[in-house]
C-alpha cells in the first residue's frame, strides 16, 4: 500500500504542476496504512482510506 499511495499522491502534484503550480511549491508525502481516517475493515472504510490530502503551507 505504501506505493500504490506514493504514486496516488506523485499523480495529483503532477497534474498539479501540469496546471503551472511550481513543482518547489509541492512537497509529497505518502502514508499508506500509517495515517487512516477510517476502518479497513468495511469496503466504505477503505474508499475513504483512498484519498490525497492537499494542504497550504
Amino acid at each position: 500500500n505504501q506505493v500504490l499511495s506514493k504514486q496516488r499522491a506523485q499523480a495529483v502534484a503532477d497534474f498539479i504542476t501540469s496546471q503551472g503550480i511550481e513543482a518547489d511549491r509541492l512537497v509529497v508525502e505518502a502514508y499508506g496504512e500509517s495515517q487512516p481516517i477510517a476502518t479497513n475493515q468495511t469496503d466504505e472504510g477503505r474508499q475513504r482510506n483512498r484519498r490525497v490530502e492537499i494542504s497550504q503551507r
